[in-house]
């Protein structure tokens, strides 16, 4: 049995030593996870695909200073979200384009490029459930509260924005999350719960108001360890349809 981590070992390596092929094989290793990622973070396709380039070039000046234990994720996830952060505040200060809009409503929070282990189910899978439906016109309010979230969720502030993707699009628990965001894991935790809140209040006419749909706004997070994220995700959606 290989050693974990140690295809990614000998992957730096040649990388040092110079190899193009060792840097083909790292981008088409780490790229649909990265382009996710930004994509969620910034909600435009180019502006995704230079935090990627941006992210690839970062890495490898600094490959010489760099052990994966066992990968290279966190890593490369720390340089991606840094430099997303920046792209983010220069969009700020432009709106986005319609096309742009478009695409975000249509694709929700779930990802074509990149699945975790629900499939490409992305947050809106996570917060609203709704399970295989013969129904059409079910199934087509579905997808337009999915786009609604996924609209919401690109109007947070990066910071909840980023705590929110880390946890429902990456699926890393919350300690994971805390790392590559370099801040304390209360920080995190404190993000994160503030962003559900956000949500809810901005899809509380979607969503419905009842108690049980904003207990998890009351309460704080809970511990990975003992809640996976599958039931993190049926706490958020709270009485709502759930996908």
């Amino acid at each position: 049995m290989n050693e974990p981590g140690r295809d990614e070992r000998e992957l730096v390596r040649r990388c040092r030593e110079g190899s193009e092929a060792a840097y083909a094989d790292l981008v088409r290793r780490h790229r649909p996870r990265l382009y996710t990622l930004a994509y969620r973070l910034v909600g435009d396709r180019e502006t995704a695909e230079d935090v990627v380039q941006e992210t690839f070039l970062a890495a490898f000046r600094q490959i010489d200073k760099v052990e994966p234990r066992p990968s290279l994720d966190p890593w490369l996830n720390t340089i991606a979200l840094r430099i997303a952060g920046r792209a983010a505040a220069r969009q700020r200060a432009r709106p986005k384009t319609s096309i742009d809009q478009l695409t975000l409503h249509e694709a929700g929070l779930g990802s074509a490029t990149y699945s975790g282990s629900h499939n490409g189910a992305g947050l809106a899978g996570r917060l609203i459930e709704t399970a295989p439906l013969a129904d059409p016109q079910a199934a087509a309010e579905a997808a337009e509260l999915r786009g609604d979230l996924a609209e919401a969720v690109s109007r947070l502030p990066f910071k909840y924005r980023a705590a929110i993707v880390l946890r429902h699009v990456l699926e890393l628990d919350y300690a994971e999350a805390a790392r590559e965001l370099d801040i304390p894991l209360n920080t995190y935790k404190s993000h994160l719960l503030r962003a559900t809140r956000l949500l809810r209040e901005e899809l509380a006419d979607r969503l419905g108001s009842t108690d049980d749909a904003f207990a998890v706004a009351r309460s704080a997070p809970p511990d990975p360890a003992a809640v996976g994220p599958a039931k993190v995700g049926a706490g958020l959606a709270g009485s709502a349809d759930r996908h």
